[in-house]
């Protein structure tokens, strides 16, 4: 049994029996981890942070070794990014972000690129900005599907591979570009805007959000919601809109995987890059 001490962005939280609570945090150290406090939600608990989910705490957890659930003996509350709860769809993002990381991301598992991304994230989301809002969660999820392995295909036709930087057609199903010729693979494809896939590809290539045109920004996002809904094996509740039925079968290796960059890890398999 190891004793260990780390600090921790909460992702989810339960209510467990009476006076307990589950948590799934991803810490700086070990990855995401699930983890049970009892007594947290007691008349007079003794812990210093009540754990709730987009905060970011210090906990101390005992590693059994022998479940994927792990016991939380202390918790202190870092960072509560306050402002977030303020702004409906400041916090709407935010919880975005946390909900794809728990998806993307396997439990128990190193994720040292994946812990500070998170983290800065919350902290710019927080500052209210409306026009870097958008920016930064579009750079969030560019930059952890690149390191989960299956970012949309924008460089080259997800069909036959041709390289089309700046014209083609958008197709969320097949992951990516297509070509004029690649079609036939998704009629429903619509054509691509240069100026707002030029804008993609930068942020994609950026070491942080850049600045981007709201018109585009918005365009961006929802292409990338697009996309998400199609390739994650189970519906994100924070998207906008309804997700579409058969979400299932559309995931990074399945059969609906031809967008997928073959050369990356498969889906929640994190990365260093």
């Amino acid at each position: 049994m190891g004793i260990h001490t780390t600090d921790a962005i909460v992702l989810r939280h339960y209510p467990y029996r009476e006076t307990s609570a589950l948590v799934t945090c991803l810490t700086d150290r070990y990855g995401k981890i699930k983890g049970l406090i009892k007594g947290l939600r007691a008349a007079a608990p003794r812990f210093r942070s009540a754990m709730e989910p987009l905060t970011v705490n210090r906990i101390v957890f005992y590693d059994t070794r022998i479940s994927s659930l792990h016991l939380v003996t202390q918790c202190e509350l870092l960072e509560a990014f306050c402002a977030l709860p303020a702004d409906l769809e400041l916090m709407r993002l935010a919880a975005s972000c946390a909900e794809l990381t728990d998806v993307v991301v396997e439990t128990e598992e190193p994720h040292p690129g994946v812990f500070p991304l998170l983290y800065d994230t919350l902290r710019r989301l927080a500052t209210g900005d409306p026009s870097g809002s958008v920016a930064s969660h579009v750079y969030f999820i560019l930059r952890l599907l690149r390191l989960a392995g299956f970012q949309p295909q924008v460089d080259e036709c997800t069909g036959c591979g041709q390289r089309q930087p700046t014209e083609g057609f958008w197709s969320p199903q097949q992951g990516g570009l297509l070509c004029a010729r690649c079609l036939h693979q998704d009629p429903h494809a619509e054509p691509i805007d240069p100026q707002w896939l030029g804008e993609l590809i930068r942020c994609a290539e950026a070491d942080g959000p850049p600045v981007l045109d709201m018109r585009h920004a918005h365009a961006i996002s929802q292409r990338l919601e697009e996309f998400l809904r199609w390739r994650l094996d189970r519906p994100l509740k924070t998207l906008k809109g309804a997700a579409r039925p058969g979400l299932s079968n559309w995931r990074a290796g399945g059969d609906g995987g031809q967008g997928v960059r073959k050369t990356h890890a498969p889906l929640g398999k994190v990365v260093s890059l």
